[in-house]
Formats: C-alpha cells, sequence, structure tokens
C-alpha cells in the first residue's frame, strides 16, 4: 500500500494549521481582554458590570454583516456569543438571577444558556427577590419574563438604579422580547435601539413615535419606542407633563434583536 500523502490528508492538515492559527488569534484576543481589565481599574472605571450591551451587539452585527452569505447567521452569532461571555468572565464573574418560576421553564432556561454561556444562573423565589440580589450585588444581572409581573417590583424600587439593559432572544423574528435583562450598564446607544416605557394606559394616538411593539402585563402597559430616547428630552418629557396620569416611566434601552432590525 501507498504511504503517500492523499488529497484528504492535506485537507485535514490544512484544517489542523487554520485550528492552529485560530487558536493562536483567540490568545492574543484574551490577552488584550485582561489589558482591557487593567486599563478599566486605572482609569476610574465605575460600572460594576463588566457587561457592555451596546458594544457587544456593534461586534455581532458587523460580523454577522461581514459574513453574510458566507456562513450561517447563526454559527457567527453563537461563536462569538461564546467568545465575548468568556470575555466578560476574565473580567468579573457575573450570576443570573431568575424566578423560580421562569426556571422551570425548560426554554427558557436554555435561552438564557445559549445566550450567557458559562454564566452562574441563581434561582429566586419570585421576580422582587431576582431585582433586590442585583442592588445588593450590582455587576450581576435579573432576567424576568417580558409578560410577567414584574412591573410592581420594578416600580417600587426592587432593582434600584438596575434597568432593562437587553433583551432575549437577541437572534429572534418576532419583535416582542420573551425575556428581560436587568442590570447596572452603561445606557449606550448602539445604533439599532428601543426604550421601554411603562405606563398605566395607552399612549396618545397622535404620539410622534409610534411603538415597535405594545403589550399589557399586569394593570400595565409596555411600549417599545424606536430610538435610543431620553426620558429628558422630547417628546417623552412634553407627555409626562402633560399627561401625569399616565404614569410614564422609562424602564431602560437596550439594542434591537438582530433580526428584527430595520
Amino acid at each position: 500500500m501507498s504511504s503517500d500523502p492523499t488529497p484528504l490528508d492535506d485537507l485535514r492538515r490544512s484544517i489542523d494549521l487554520i485550528d492552529e492559527a485560530m487558536l493562536d488569534m483567540l490568545e492574543k484576543r484574551f490577552a488584550v481582554v485582561a489589558q482591557v481589565k487593567s486599563a478599566k481599574a486605572s482609569g476610574g472605571d465605575v460600572w460594576p458590570t463588566p457587561l457592555r450591551p451596546a458594544r457587544e451587539m456593534q461586534i455581532l452585527r458587523r460580523l454577522i454583516s461581514r459574513a453574510e452569505g458566507r456562513l450561517p447567521t447563526e454559527l457567527v452569532f453563537q461563536v462569538w456569543r461564546t467568545i465575548v461571555n468568556e470575555a466578560s468572565l476574565v473580567q468579573s464573574p457575573v450570576t443570573i438571577h431568575v424566578s423560580k418560576k421562569l426556571a422551570n421553564q425548560s426554554h427558557l432556561q436554555l435561552m438564557i444558556r445559549d445566550h450567557f454561556g458559562r454564566f452562574t444562573v441563581s434561582i429566586c423565589k419570585d421576580e422582587a427577590q431576582a431585582m433586590v440580589q442585583v442592588q445588593v450585588e450590582p455587576r450581576d444581572i435579573c432576567i424576568v419574563e417580558t409578560t410577567s409581573d414584574w412591573v410592581d417590583s420594578f416600580q417600587s424600587g426592587k432593582a434600584g438604579k438596575a434597568q432593562i439593559i437587553s433583551t432575549l432572544p437577541a437572534l429572534a423574528s418576532d419583535p416582542v422580547p420573551q425575556l428581560l435583562v436587568i442590570g447596572v450598564a452603561p445606557q449606550q446607544a448602539s445604533g439599532q435601539d428601543e426604550t421601554l416605557l411603562i405606563s398605566k394606559g395607552s399612549l396618545p394616538r397622535d404620539f410622534p413615535l409610534q411603538p415597535a411593539w405594545q403589550i399589557k402585563t399586569g394593570s400595565y402597559r409596555l411600549s417599545a419606542l424606536p430610538g435610543f430616547v431620553s426620558e429628558h428630552e422630547s417628546p417623552i418629557i412634553g407627555l409626562t407633563r402633560s399627561n401625569k396620569g399616565l404614569g410614564l416611566v422609562v424602564a431602560g434601552r437596550y439594542p434591537i434583536a438582530l433580526a428584527a432590525q430595520s
């Protein structure tokens, strides 16, 4: 039998070399992540959590756009979500707090694990207790079902300074997210964002920003406005002043899901 390498052997050797090059690049990337951690510490970064939802989504959008037509979107998303997650854990451990009700739903557990990888998950009695944990340890996050009774606890201050910073799934065709991520992270525009409002009634029909989606949860209504909108600027501040009965509150600003982009 011939001992000469076959074309298949050559191809496998090429794959081995590519794998080794990818490993080298990962080592270089995580060396830079370690430098980022040091720069944050020496620069007086006031944010306790390593999570940067806007920056993370910008990375994913850029890479998915570059890979369009060459690699599956789901593959690019999962590979770089894993890298981003591990980079976050290098900087600081993060625990995810969820209610017992949410934890008992296997499809939601899987959604959280697919997005956050090896992050520790802590199960709490209810949404209120989960939010309190974020107030106690601001580097952590709390995840609630969009349609659950989380608003009362949020409105009563259980989450402290935490707000909605992202949504799940982050790769979705339905504009209404299944899960909301609550945390204390920089509120930065990613370029394609939504602002989530809590109100006790419907927004006026002539409100200049038409919601991308609206739902009722308990006695409240959630309205997702397109864009990164400030509660201190028009048109929200005008509506707040003219219709105090709405009890309008900005719950947070976050990047929209990738497949929901316009």
